[in-house]
């Protein structure tokens, strides 16, 4: 039986991944080992650990952050706590593979400890591009650590390629969040007042607004632009879920909290979970930010949305998504039109640019058949060069410029 390590550092990272844990823990071939760490262990992000505890067997809980994380240097400090927090863990525990998603700075620090003690890393949603945001360079830097790929997209696997990884080791599975759209049971309208205590009245509105990491302000002037255009939804019940917590998240969370709480019908709900999200996104008639779940699953519902500044720029996009800037004016300008009846119905026609479900099978697969391999912890990764066709009449006698060498 394989030790099979699957991490997990935040709410929304846990929602993507928890099929996939699941058929790994019903596997009778593997032994899972669920490592919690992030911001799962925070009060102020909802402790959506006691949640996970409710589903799965922990193995260990390794901590990272405090509860005031706000700047660069504490991203950079709770990376060098994930390096030896995990470097520890692994020792103990032996995985014979990690599985990683996404691109999170404490990434950086699990996977160097995974490639350091000599364990594989199998990583999903590899090879994307998203240039507004400080994840671009970690998402890359986890491809040259990890064994194993598993890309959403044929885009994303061309990449992951040219980046010099096999053609043997990069798989384009979709993503792990359709498998989830598939396989829950969404929660009814009614049960979903019940459990927040307050009605759906009207539009709904799912908002989540994450933090900029490139730029002095990460965000936070554009919060109240997008008060005032929210301001202007007429007959709306407005959802907003908590930043996460990358550098001034709190901040951005103490600000949307005060604010929401002096205006009707807006709500600030920390965590809703897995299940909850997709329930509420499903009805809703609009999902607004900077979130990636308004790239990759809102789609999938036929939802319009509103992908406001750079965050998510280099991401495939389906037609159901209306990029805008970050004034006033731009976000009302592009809440009027996604709002509008045309374009709800053209939102409704959209289909997935990110696959079709079916991805944590694909990924138990492939990982099955990398750890049937004798040696796929001894063998280091052969860099796979891209060969391109030689300039005519080249001579290994001339330099830069056409002058020969001298005779020596």
């Amino acid at each position: 039986m394989k030790n099979i390590a699957i991490v997990s550092a935040t709410r929304a990272e846990f929602g993507l991944l928890s099929n996939l844990i699941q058929q790994v823990d019903d596997d009778s071939q593997f032994n899972l080992q669920l490592f919690i760490t992030g911001s799962h262990l925070l009060q102020s992000q909802g402790n959506t650990l006691s949640q996970i505890k409710d589903k799965f067997n922990i193995i260990a809980t390794i901590p990272i952050l405090e509860e005031d994380t706000n700047s660069y240097l504490d991203t950079a400090i709770a990376t060098s706590k994930a390096l030896a927090g995990f470097a520890e863990a692994f020792a103990i525990y032996k995985p014979d593979i990690v599985i990683v998603l996404g691109d999170r700075y404490e990434l950086l620090g699990i996977c160097s400890a995974a490639l350091l003690s000599h364990i594989p890393i199998a990583h999903i949603h590899g090879g994307e591009i998203t240039t507004g945001a400080m994840d671009d360079a970690i998402r890359h830097s986890i491809t040259k650590l990890a064994n194993l790929h598993f890309v959403a997209a044929k885009e994303y696997k061309q990449r992951v390629l040219q980046m010099g990884e096999q053609k043997s080791s990069v798989f384009n599975v979709g993503a792990v969040g359709l498998d989830v759209i598939n396989a829950i049971e969404f929660i009814t309208k009614p049960q979903l007042e019940q459990d927040f205590g307050f009605k759906l009245q009207g539009k709904i509105v799912l908002i989540t607004y994450h933090p900029v990491s490139w730029g002095s302000t990460m965000g936070k002037l554009v919060l109240k632009k997008l008060f005032a255009a929210i301001i202007g939804i007429k007959n709306a019940t407005v959802i907003w879920t908590a930043a996460n917590n990358d550098a001034s998240g709190q901040q951005l969370n103490k600000t949307i909290k005060q604010w929401t709480k002096k205006q009707p019908n807006v709500y600030f709900i920390e965590s809703l979970g897995s299940q909850k999200y997709l329930s509420v996104m499903k009805i809703a008639d609009l999902v607004l930010g900077n979130s990636s779940s308004g790239i990759i699953e809102a789609p999938v519902f036929g939802v319009p949305t509103i992908n406001i500044g750079q965050r998510q720029d280099g991401r495939l996009k389906a037609s159901s998504i209306i990029d805008c800037g970050e004034t006033q004016a731009e976000i009302a300008q592009a809440i009027k039109k996604a709002l509008s009846e045309d374009f709800k119905q053209k939102a409704k026609q959209t289909t997935s640019l990110y696959g079709a479900g079916q991805t944590a099978k694909k990924i138990i697969a492939q990982i099955k058949v990398f750890l049937s391999l004798p040696t796929n912890k001894l063998t280091p990764k052969k860099f796979n060069d891209i060969n391109e066709k030689k300039p005519k009449n080249t001579s290994t006698d001339s330099c830069q410029g056409g002058v020969k060498r001298p005779n020596r």
